[in-house]
């Protein structure tokens, strides 16, 4: 994903009205997250600057950098690129005031910390730069010139972005997404480049991704996309003043009205049917006291009819709009210019939600889509917590909150809602918990487990449980297991309280015996530097935790049998049980453990199980300072002796 900045668009953005809006959709903001895929997007995308070098030898240097630009000048893709050139994986940091700023990761994680929404005090990024350097992590700061004079820390050596010309940008973005020799008639028009001349990388991006969509609707290049493609560019401006500009006679009032409410609905609901389309008309209609239609739409045109006067047509059974970007164009058209109607509108989206369920996720996005181009938290948020106070719209509160905080435009707003949330609103625990184990948590992993920290001082049974299973689920994600294992075993010290203590171990013990479908271990699969250390202190806090030491003894059974089953490198399973002790208690209960697997055998799996069983202990004892074959023997006597009594 390119940067999302607020920076008023440059000619001839600059006369449409909505012209510091960037054009954006969810499915866009869905790909921040930086997996794999998105990095090589984002380098097949990337136009290298004369920066780069000097960045390089300075972030080798100092392994601090910042990276100071406008909003919109390409800090991000930059960033990106600069930590995949050094062979790291670039993970972002969006640095609230709310947050500590501690990082975690392994050693081959590189962060990308966005300081931008910084108002005044240096501290988030004083100690944000300090865990970075106290783990040896690499760090590149993305800010403004103007807050980095504020919040600029002594020996952190920063450079000014130098942004490639439009014209490249538009031709490299444009190559992701379609073939060369399209992407190439794209950039060659003597259109664009007049329109690009003057524009800067945001702009770039933006008629890049207009193009892209035109081009997927059209298939084939043409001039007259060309006209359109700049048409959208501009808003739709002189094309929506047009269509909003007619004033009907008081007998045509109803009938005008009623097609403006069909226009909101085919831009709110486009990609869904027609019957969807045309009731969600009707409930605008109805808010806002239209007289109904004769029939209720059997008298007068049909429907194609209908669907041909908002510049709409039906694609087998879907509602597709004619016109680039029209539809999003068209809902800031109605916002901007008709600011009496905004609770109205919320009403209405809030309806559709309840009357639409199957359109549901459709109508979030585009609501978020509307809000962040329009820097409008106040509608996303109370729509949201409409939506989330209602059980068949609660997911769809999520999505916004979601959409919302991985924004540029809204982040800052909609991460510091859920953070008070976590700490001070109880009733809201349950939309934390998913919003921060959702696709929020892929991204910005940081600023959901800040969150989900506060809401594990929960007593209350169902959130509880809801959170250790997300905090589970994340530990599916081989890009977050490591900060997720380190952040675990942060709430499993013993300074910590104890409600948190215990959420954190039984989200522990589930993450380490996770499973792929073949019963493989799926933790043990995993090859980031200094993993295996990691699980062996992962086991360490667990052992020191509140869970019962039956459940514990339950979960080293468990990789026990799954190296004796070959589901689990037993080299792994030796190396890292046999790291585990660092004390003589701890030695003791995890010798216990294997003892007891190793006995409740089966004729057929004694020998393998005897096999794994000496090789653990083994382990244990050349990673003893305390112990010796003999303690250990005596241990097991105490064992089998106490087990006989009872």
């Amino acid at each position: 994903m390119s940067e999302t900045p607020a920076a008023v668009f440059q000619a001839p953005v600059t006369t449409a009205y909505v012209a510091d809006r960037i054009y954006t959709s969810s499915s866009i903001i869905r790909s921040i997250a930086l997996d794999q895929e998105e990095i090589k997007r984002q380098q097949a995308m990337f136009v290298p600057t004369a920066v780069m070098e000097a960045l390089t030898e300075h972030l080798k240097t100092y392994r601090v950098v910042a990276l100071v630009g406008p909003k919109g000048s390409g800090r991000r893709i930059t960033a990106i690129n600069l930590l995949a050139r050094l062979g790291l994986q670039p993970r972002e940091v969006p640095l609230d005031e709310d947050d500590a700023g501690e990082l975690l990761g392994p050693p081959d994680m590189g962060y990308i910390v966005h300081a931008d929404d910084l108002a005044g005090s240096a501290k988030p990024l004083q100690a944000c730069i300090g865990s970075a350097r106290e783990r040896g992590l690499p760090i590149v700061i993305r800010v403004t010139s103007d807050v980095w004079r504020r919040v600029a820390v002594d020996g952190v050596p920063d450079l000014p972005i130098a942004s490639a010309p439009a014209i490249d940008i538009f031709g490299k973005h444009l190559t992701v997404s379609l073939d060369e020799t399209e992407a190439g008639a794209w950039s060659a028009h003597p259109k664009i480049k007049e329109c690009l001349s003057p524009a800067g990388s945001r702009d770039a991006v933006r008629l890049a991704g207009l193009a892209a969509e035109a081009m997927s609707k059209a298939g084939h290049f043409s001039e007259h996309l060309v006209d359109e493609v700049l048409a959208a560019y501009t808003n739709w401006e002189t094309e929506l003043e047009h269509i909003f500009s007619t004033v009907p006679s008081e007998t045509e009032e109803d009938e005008e009205g009623r097609t403006r409410a069909l226009r909101l609905a085919a831009a709110v609901l486009e990609g869904s049917t027609s019957s969807s389309v045309f009731t969600a008309a009707r409930t605008l209609s109805e808010i806002l006291e239209l007289r109904p239609g004769a029939g209720h739409g059997l008298v007068g045109p049909s429907t194609r009819k209908r669907l041909e006067s908002v510049s709409a047509r039906n694609d087998d059974g879907r509602v597709v709009l004619s016109r680039t970007a029209f539809g999003a164009s068209t809902l800031d058209f109605v916002w901007s210019h008709w600011p009496q109607l905004h609770k109205d509108l919320q009403d209405w989206f809030g309806k559709l939600a309840q009357q639409l369920p199957e359109d549901g996720p459709l109508i979030a996005e585009r609501v978020a889509d509307l809000a962040i181009r329009q820097r409008h938290f106040a509608m996303l948020n109370t729509l949201a917590t409409r939506y989330l106070d209602g059980t068949a719209t609660f997911g769809l509160g999520v999505a916004l909150l979601t959409q919302a905080a991985m924004s540029d435009e809204l982040g800052r707003a909609a991460r510091r809602t859920l953070y008070q949330w976590s700490r001070q609103s109880p009733p809201r625990h349950p939309a934390v918990v998913a919003t921060c184990t959702g696709p929020l948590a892929e991204a910005f992993p940081r600023v959901a487990l800040t969150r989900l920290k506060h809401v594990a001082l929960t007593t209350v049974t169902n959130i509880r449980k809801n959170l250790v299973d997300g905090l589970t689920g994340l530990g599916t994600n081989v890009q977050l297991r490591r900060e997720l294992l380190d952040e675990l075993v942060r709430w499993l010290d013993r300074s910590e309280p104890e409600p948190r203590r215990l959420v954190a171990a039984e989200a522990m013990l589930k993450v380490l015996l996770l499973q792929d479908p073949d019963g493989r271990l799926l933790l043990l699969e995993h090859a980031d530097p200094g993993w295996e250390p990691a699980l062996a202190v992962a086991w360490r806090s667990l052992l020191r935790s509140p869970l019962p030491e039956a459940e514990i003894r339950s979960g080293v059974s468990h990789w026990l049998e799954a190296a004796a089953q070959a589901k689990a490198p037993l080299s792994t399973v030796v190396t890292v049980l046999g790291a585990v002790p660092s004390n003589a208690i701890e030695e003791s209960l995890l010798v216990i453990a294997v003892f007891r697997w190793a006995r409740a055998t089966s004729d057929e799996a004694e020998a393998p199980r005897q096999h794994v069983f000496h090789r653990v202990i083994d382990a244990v004892l050349a990673g003893s300072g305390t112990s010796t074959r003999e303690s250990i023997d005596l241990a097991l006597q105490m064992e089998r002796e106490a087990r006989a009594d009872d």
